[in-house]
């Protein structure tokens, strides 16, 4: 099929395919009822989150090549007077209720543009709004005179993006060693704190406060961990992440638009004890116009499962004397508030 981003030569580089590193896993079967079929998935997901913690995932279901298209020409359409509109109240301090949702407008010193919504289900009558409850907000949309369907679209696009996560949670539990159906628990359409955000990165003759990390390396976002449960990203075909390895460098993450880029966020490392670990990642400086477009998964804002030690190999007396040493339950919504928080402190507004 005809993709939308039509790269310049630089794309033949950045179509290297790195399978040991990060590979491809289908999905399919997490969306039926073969269980022998499901194991199968689980086992290579549990594979890739002891060694490099990122792979795509494929059979997802989910029309990329629509959702880049819709999310590029609302990015480079809107215009600024409605950017402010709908800005976020760090950009906007009259929007006091938009601390996660709304636009994030580009400035001199950071050109990146975003626009971030949540939990569709989340309306005024919504029990955690009427309550008051940090990190639900009602959605702000922009004109729908000058952007027709763009709501909708969006509101669509994040009800698929539940379906997904409710299957990838099953390879998950699976391959964690619980039933099938125990992450999913506490992922539910009607109180995810989830959110989508559209991103633009775009292409300058002179870009600013390109950050140089210690190895020389030019970066368009400096080292961080998600803060979320999983991060399911869709992105153009340009190479930019790269995870830390073992060895304590940095190894680049191969580029694909077909499939979602899956890692584990702090709160899996958590509630894990460090078995799926959140790796740290960062993201290169590359001066091409291209999309980022993350879903980042979180759990209710009450919910607070127990950590555990998933399935191991090692030894019954290790796993003894570390089950002795528990990390407590953690409410998701004072773990999220707390992570974004520092999460700008350290990288800037997300």
């Amino acid at each position: 099929s005809q993709h939308y981003f039509i790269q310049s030569n630089l794309s033949r580089i950045d179509m290297v395919i790195d399978d040991d590193f990060v590979p491809t896993i289908s999905i399919g079967p997490l969306f039926g009822s073969d269980k022998d079929a499901k194991m199968g998935v689980a086992q290579q997901i549990d594979k890739v989150c002891r060694e490099s913690g990122f792979f795509y995932i494929s059979d997802h279901g989910v029309d990329l090549n629509e959702l880049f298209k819709t999310s590029m020409d609302f990015l480079k359409t809107i215009k600024d007077e409605e950017k402010q509109r709908i800005a976020i109240a760090a950009w906007n301090p009259s929007n006091t209720k938009q601390i996660r949702n709304g636009f994030q407008p580009a400035t001199p010193h950071k050109p990146v543009e975003m626009f971030c919504y949540l939990n569709p289900e989340f309306s005024e009558q919504h029990p955690a709004i009427v309550e008051g409850l940090p990190g639900h907000e009602v959605n702000v949309w922009p004109d729908e005179k000058d952007h027709p369907g763009f709501k909708e679209y969006c509101e669509e696009y994040y009800r698929k993006m539940v379906k997904v996560t409710t299957a990838l949670l099953k390879g998950f539990s699976l391959a964690l060693g619980l039933e099938e159906e125990a992450l999913g628990e506490y992922f539910k359409q009607a109180d995810t704190l989830s959110s989508a955000v559209f991103i633009r990165y775009p292409e300058m003759e002179d870009y600013p406060n390109i950050i140089i990390a210690e190895d020389g390396t030019e970066l368009g976002y400096g080292a961080h961990q998600d803060v979320d449960l999983l991060v399911l990203l869709a992105q153009s075909n340009v190479q930019n992440l790269q995870a830390l390895t073992g060895d304590g460098t940095y190894r680049d993450v191969p580029p694909n638009d077909t499939c979602f880029l899956v890692n584990a966020g702090t709160y899996m490392d958590y509630l894990t004890h460090g078995v799926y670990r959140a790796v740290w990642h960062r993201v290169k400086h590359r001066n091409i116009d291209r999309l980022s477009i993350p879903f980042f998964v979180n759990l209710g804002y009450h919910d607070a499962p127990q950590p555990f030690y998933p399935t191991t190999t090692e030894p019954t007396e290790t796993c003894e004397k570390k089950e002795s040493v528990r990390n407590k339950p953690l409410k998701y919504g004072h773990f999220l508030q707390k992570g974004l928080r520092d999460l700008i402190v350290s990288n800037g507004q997300r």
